[in-house]
């Protein structure tokens, strides 16, 4: 019996709507008679732009639930989570909001916690951590676009115009030739510096091994001593008694010497003649102008103070310095600094979390490995001698905080301008894996005060960063007094 055309028609229709509501649920991600059931959680965000309802929830990346509630608590958005009940979440989970990309549809990264510290009560909300957004990340560019605005303006008072033009041309050319001159000097001198360097590690690896046994055999020695009173403290009477007898013969002994040096004054024997002579004043006279002229030249010498301090502007930490030069001569000086530095350490950790394999199902462990900048805020010297070159450029060698380094500077205007550059730290580490280059701008504009920017860690991307600051720049000759005559002293 063939069927009817009207029993074929009505039959399309019904499969064809039963199709459409079929795929109406799928595109909407809604289950048919409730669906099985689901576990719902709260968080709470001080802002939710871009998350939608149906947002993912992922846990290392993968997707674990979905975002099925957003309404305001207070000055909040309450977020409602929903996960499968096979899902595990513990009393120190927390919550961040995160974006695929920069441009990314935003999703919930959620770290369930660890077990031992228990399962999370539902009505409890999760904490939840700032994340980084377009926003934040726009206000951190406009203030590094100020930074950089003031230093170019800077620059611009100090170098624009037809003469500012003029002046760089020619640092162009004497940085080509310095540059030039560099090269030769480092090619011909790398043996040499790399020998110095390994020497002064071995040095200190050194004192380091024998200054623990030196410590040791110094406290044997006073034990010894302390002893060896203890046990001759007779014998100790008696050189006493012996001093005394001494001192009564020293007595005889310096009538004897005043004698003596009467005879002399009145030019008797051969010491008197000697000394009564003129030719023997005029060589005193010699030798006395001869250390005039060696004082006179430390009179000379200029002694200069450098008191700074800077803002690192991603670290949000502080550098202060005092450093100290030495002068004998307009061409070459001494510089010894002391600093309180807070470099920047790469620090690499990993986390394991658990989440649901979307083909089986069952729980896997996820490992997400996270890198982090971490302040080792140390206290450094360095000591650098110092060579001018063609008046406006400085080569500057030695120790820069601690480790080998060089340096080049480009002064102007009396020494008021100058940009250095410095490269120092060689050594390749995981937490450092390139040299450290630091550039540095500043500019005495009062007296001694100073304004001062650069850019620190140049090679080293995660941490590099920009600070800005200023100092004092003074002469003391009363503090160049007291190192005169401690010298004098030795």
């Amino acid at each position: 019996m063939s069927m009817k055309l009207e029993t074929k028609v009505g039959a399309f229709f019904i499969a064809s709507i039963g199709v459409i509501g079929m795929l109406i649920l799928r595109m909407e991600k809604l289950e048919l008679f409730g669906g099985k059931s689901q576990n719902h959680l709260a968080t709470e965000f001080d802002q939710v732009a871009g998350l939608n309802l149906q947002s993912a929830i992922r846990v290392a990346g993968v997707k674990v639930g979905a975002v099925t509630g957003i309404e305001l608590d207070g000055k909040k958005a309450k977020v409602i989570l929903s996960l499968p009940p096979e899902f595990k979440v513990y009393r120190d989970a927390s919550a961040s909001l995160s974006s695929i990309g920069i441009l990314g549809e935003k999703y919930i990264e959620l770290d369930p916690g660890h077990p031992l510290a228990g399962l999370i009560t539902p009505d409890a909300v999760i904490p939840s951590k700032a994340g980084m957004s377009m926003d934040s990340l726009m206000e951190s560019l406009g203030g590094i676009s100020k930074d950089v605005k003031s230093v170019t303006e800077s620059l611009s008072r100090s170098i624009g115009g037809e003469e500012g033009r003029q002046k760089l041309d020619e640092i162009v050319d004497n940085i080509r030739q310095l540059t030039g001159e560099f090269r030769a000097m480092a090619q011909e001198n790398h043996g040499a510096i790399n020998a110095t360097m390994a020497n002064v590690q071995q040095m200190s690896g050194d004192l380091k091994d024998r200054l623990p046994r030196l410590a040791q055999q110094f406290e044997d020695l006073g034990r010894n001593l302390n002893a060896l009173v203890g046990d001759n403290r007779p014998e100790i009477q008696g050189i006493l008694d012996n001093m005394k007898r001494l001192t009564a013969d020293l007595r005889t002994t310096a009538g004897n010497v005043n004698d003596i040096t009467g005879r002399i004054n009145r030019g008797e024997g051969t010491i008197g003649a000697l000394i009564n002579d003129d030719s023997t004043v005029k060589k005193v006279n010699l030798a006395v102008d001869n250390v005039n002229a060696m004082l006179g030249g430390f009179r000379s010498m200029d002694l200069n103070l450098d008191l700074n301090a800077a803002q690192w502007t991603s670290r949000s930490n502080s550098k202060v310095g005092l450093g100290v030069e030495l002068v004998p001569a307009h061409d070459h000086w001494y510089a010894i600094e002391l600093n309180s530095t807070p470099d920047g350490k790469i620090a690499q950790s990993s986390y394991t979390s658990t989440s649901l394999d979307p083909v089986t199902g069952l729980p896997v462990a996820v490992v997400a490995n996270t890198q982090s900048v971490n302040v080792d805020k140390t206290f450094t010297v360095s000591a650098q001698f110092a060579k001018r070159l063609a008046e406006n450029f400085v080569f500057t060698a030695g120790i820069v905080e601690n480790t080998g380094g060089v340096g080049a500077q480009f002064r102007a205007a009396q020494d008021r301008f100058r940009l250095e550059g410095l490269a120092y730290d060689f050594t390749r580490r995981d937490n450092k894996p390139n040299p450290r280059y630091r550039l540095t701008s500043s500019y005495q504009f009062y007296k001694g005060f100073y304004a001062m920017a650069g850019l620190q860690d140049i090679a080293n991307a995660p941490l590099k960063t920009f600070f800005f600051g200023g100092g004092l720049r003074w002469k003391d000759d009363d503090l160049k007094k007291l190192v005169g005559l401690a010298s004098i002293g030795k």
